[in-house]
């Protein structure tokens, strides 16, 4: 039974003006974003390249060298631009996006901000996401606020209740109807999207971006399924369609729009942490404390012979002032990564931000991408660092003295660049985004049961007259 009405609320739908105007409008906004996408696309990929290649080129001069100067020197790790950014950019700007690295250490991380004007850095992109999180949530909202309270006013709900249709079928096709309309709305704008990206260039069209496409508008549908059951629920627990609209509005706001912009109260009051220049004083007085209780001469450097004793006495200081101050570092950085995953489990209440966490996991960018690149990059600087100490040991004209921020006291023999390791990104497998995805479409999928299950437990009882 539920079948047939929500066979017929679907046609209902589709010849609504809630349909159209909601059709036209993202497709408009999903088009716009598409053509903006290519040409942004295009810059960003040319100054990462730039940048790159500037960096490479810097390797191979410090290979040409000495091995010590490439192994001493800071390097940056710059996280690419994502071709199927256009679905989520996932707020990249926003993330630490280089990595600064050398063969002795993972220094800490930076923002590089691509834009030509950095004023515009702090405006959001017409993305896939961005277009979900809001018109998706309100639209799912918009097909089923009246649902009930609309039907209760034109007395056609009493009319269908006449007849022995079960009030779970009732609800039951409503609810479906409203999820696939907003679904097919959401599907139809992702392939004009992308058929505007390929004609432009601005995105190629392989299995990978059509996988991701379609589990883009699986996450989309659930966000759907999510605020269409607040929206039943609305329905029923107001008795007239106005009542219902303005409480929709208001679950709206508060899904949307207030709860996903409350992450920096949420982690400044509830886990609050260090601020970085309490971190510098620590490091500071770590340093202070090293050099007070380091033998005498340990930071002279006034030759040039390798083998002179102050050199590893400066070689010992300098690995213990690294060791400190990557210690307070690192403890640092694991505290900033609690406080953004906490803040996250807190924002996840409202359906608009899990799905924007959801979407990230989708398009393997974000937060999970980062948290794997600097993981990747640890073992990296690892591999680096033994590759260098196994080429040390091999010059009988280096006294081993391994110091992190100078080439004085180990190998100055030069090196072919081909043998040099090199870090190179490695996307998230399909597993590791699911892992990701998993937590936050468990929240949307239970509260959408939540949801839909009070509102019919109300509309078992709710009075037709």
């Amino acid at each position: 039974m539920w079948r047939v009405i929500a066979k017929r609320e679907i046609l209902h739908n589709l010849y609504s003006l809630r349909f159209l105007l909601s059709l036209v409008l993202v497709l408009g906004v999903m088009a716009a974003g598409s053509l903006s996408f290519g040409r942004r696309q295009a810059a960003a990929l040319g100054n990462y390249r730039e940048a790159r290649a500037l960096a490479v080129k810097a390797m191979q001069e410090d290979a040409g060298s000495n091995a010590s100067q490439l192994a001493v020197g800071r390097r940056n790790f710059d996280l690419r631009p994502r071709d199927n950014a256009f679905m989520d950019d996932a707020k990249e700007k926003y993330l630490p996006n280089a990595i600064i690295y050398s063969a002795w250490n993972v220094f800490g991380i930076k923002s590089r901000n691509d834009s030509a004007n950095p004023l515009l850095a702090k405006y959001d992109e017409l993305t896939w996401a961005f277009i979900a999180a809001l018109l998706v949530s309100f639209v799912a909202l918009l097909f089923t606020f009246d649902a009930v309270s609309g039907e209760k006013e034109t007395k056609t709900l009493s009319l269908e209740l006449a007849n022995p249709v079960p009030r779970a079928a009732i609800l039951g096709g409503k609810y479906v109807s409203a999820v696939a309309s907003v679904t097919a709305i959401m599907a139809v704008g992702a392939v004009v999207s992308l058929l505007l990206l390929i004609a432009t260039g601005g995105a190629g069209m392989g299995s990978a971006t059509a996988i991701e496409a379609a589990a883009f508008v699986g996450a989309a549908a659930l966000l759907a399924a999510v605020m269409a059951a607040f929206g039943l629920l609305c329905s029923v627990l107001a008795r007239s369609s106005n009542v219902s609209l303005l409480l929709a509005l208001c679950v709206w706001l508060l899904f949307a729009v207030v709860i996903p912009n409350s992450s920096g109260f949420v982690a400044k009051t509830v886990y609050p942490i260090e601020k970085a220049e309490a971190v510098q004083k620590k490091i500071n007085q770590a340093f202070d404390d090293l050099n007070k209780a380091a033998p005498p001469g340990s930071w002279m450097s006034q030759s040039n012979n390798p083998f002179l004793p102050q050199h590893e006495l400066r070689a010992n200081l300098q690995r213990k002032r690294m060791a400190a101050e990557k210690a307070i570092r690192d403890d640092y950085y694991r505290t900033m990564f609690r406080q953004f995953e906490r803040t996250r489990g807190v924002t996840a209440i409202s359906p608009a931000a899990s799905f924007g966490y959801l979407a990230e996991a989708v398009v393997g960018g974000g937060y999970a991408r980062f948290r794997k690149d600097w993981d990747d990059i640890h073992v990296y600087q690892g591999q680096f660092q033994n590759w260098f100490t196994a080429l040390d040991a091999k010059d009988p004209k280096s006294p081993h003295w391994y110091n992190p921020n100078e080439d004085v006291s180990t190998t100055r023999e030069k090196v072919s660049f081909d043998i040099v390791p090199q870090f190179a990104e490695r996307p998230m497998s399909a597993g590791e985004r699911g892992r990701a995805a998993l937590p936050y479409a468990a929240v949307m999928a239970i509260m959408a049961c939540l949801a839909y299950g009070a509102a019919y437990a109300l509309f078992v009882r709710y009075d037709v007259r």
